[in-house]
């Protein structure tokens, strides 16, 4: 029997932590951290012997640096793209706490130890550990996702971590071609709803900033920096409108294009990317916004980097516009704007005159997607995670397709 006890994640969105015991071997898929109200998962125990992290997002890595602050020594697993990726948001998360003035959760030097621990592991690639072997495939999410394997005592545990099972201007669809997979933890974020067609989003997206830049306005994008800012370079690169890239999104891109393996046209958004200008500086963003031009910048929620400075100065303005392209947590800067047309943080608290629109570019799969992956791997038990309504949806899948499936809490442990 293998014990899989969920940490963080249960019947809900956010800080992803997955504690499987095989009985001679114990690992943790994810750590990470809820990051708008910083709440964290339970407390592991330290006699791990391995880390496995499936992607960048603070929500899945944001807490694997306070391991090594409470005293673990082992290794963490993670692919290069992620590696990269994730110590620029780990250190930014840093930051912000700094400037929140919390307690911190880990120190520099924590990263640092978690750095030097880290052991590179490529989609299609395998480590064995003790009687387990523990492998990742692609999972379609953002550049470097992963899912996780386990093979242990006969069983094959599959581990979703984040998945979009479809093909993105940016991303190829996550890998579906598992066999004997015994059981299933998979995320659930859309259990309830499917996802608007995706070229609809690219049209729509596209007309807006066209209707904008003609009537002389200004078209923002608040992105996040991790995914959603390369997809819509890539979206938008063609229309011979000017491209103003400001924020954390920069760095990231420039990360993203250190590994053309894990997206789909690398020349594309290298191409894309050198022709943007870059602000970086409030005397740069003045200066971007005297002409017509597409903005993309942090955050996607809206809460910090640039998009203050930019909200401050366009709000008034009616001939342009602002579009949210991806989800809004509650209690965000981001949704309490979505659902009152108000930008209120760090002291402004305005209205908005720009012209709205919501376009979800989810880097999540829905809920026809999720049900078809699991009527094709079959397996013995399905395990929801971060999801807002996994109760509803685990009740579903047991009685309309036959499937032993479960919505575990927090701190609750499930034996396969």
């Amino acid at each position: 029997m293998i014990d899989i006890r969920v940490l963080g994640s249960g019947r809900e969105v956010g800080r992803s932590a997955i504690l499987l015991d095989t009985g001679s071997e114990k690992f943790m898929f994810d750590y990470g951290i809820e990051v708008q109200d910083g709440n964290v998962p339970v407390a592991p125990p330290l006699t791990l012997d391995g880390v496995f992290i499936s992607h960048a997002h603070l929500d899945h890595s944001g807490l694997t640096p306070q391991l090594y602050s409470m005293g673990y020594e082992g290794l963490t697993f993670m692919t290069s793209a992620t590696k990269n990726i994730s110590y620029e948001l780990l250190k930014d998360s840093l930051h912000v706490q700094k400037k929140k003035g919390v307690k911190p959760y880990y120190l520099p030097v924590h990263i640092n130890q978690m750095e030097e621990n880290t052991e590179t592991l490529e989609n299609g690639e395998s480590v064995k550990i003790g009687k387990s072997k523990v492998s990742f495939e692609s999972a379609g999410h953002i550049p470097g996702s992963s899912q996780v394997m386990l093979e242990s005592h006969k069983n094959k545990i599959l581990y979703t971590g984040d998945v979009k099972f479809i093909d993105t201007k940016l991303m190829k669809g996550a890998e579906k071609n598992f066999e004997n997979i015994n059981t299933i933890i998979s995320e659930s974020t859309y259990s309830y709803a499917e996802h608007p067609d995706r070229k609809g989003l690219e049209d729509r997206l596209r007309t807006v900033a066209q209707d904008t830049l003609y009537n002389d306005g200004i078209l923002l994008l608040p992105a996040f920096a991790v995914g959603r800012t390369q997809e819509l370079l890539l979206i938008l690169k063609d229309m011979g409108f000017p491209i103003i890239m400001d924020g954390m999104g920069i760095t990231i891109t420039e990360k993203t294009l250190m590994h053309p393996e894990t997206i789909r046209s690398p020349g594309a958004l290298a191409e894309a990317f050198g022709a943007a200008g870059k602000a970086r500086r409030d005397s740069q963003r003045a200066s971007v916004m005297q002409k017509p031009c597409i903005i993309i910048t942090t955050s996607g929620m809206m809460n910090g980097g640039p998009i203050g400075y930019y909200m401050k100065h366009l709000h008034k303005r009616k001939e342009c516009s602002i579009v949210q392209t991806g989800f809004q947590v509650e209690g965000t800067v981001g949704r309490i704007f979505k659902d009152t047309g108000r930008y209120v943080n760090d002291g402004i608290d305005v209205r908005s005159h720009m012209n709205f629109e919501f376009l979800d570019f989810s880097a999540h799969t829905d809920k026809n997607h999720l049900i078809d992956f699991y009527k094709k791997l079959n397996p013995e038990k399905i395990i929801l995670v971060h999801g807002e309504f996994t109760e509803d949806f685990a009740r579903e899948l047991k009685e309309e397709h036959g499937f032993d499936a479960f919505a575990p809490s927090n701190g609750e442990t499930i034996s396969v």
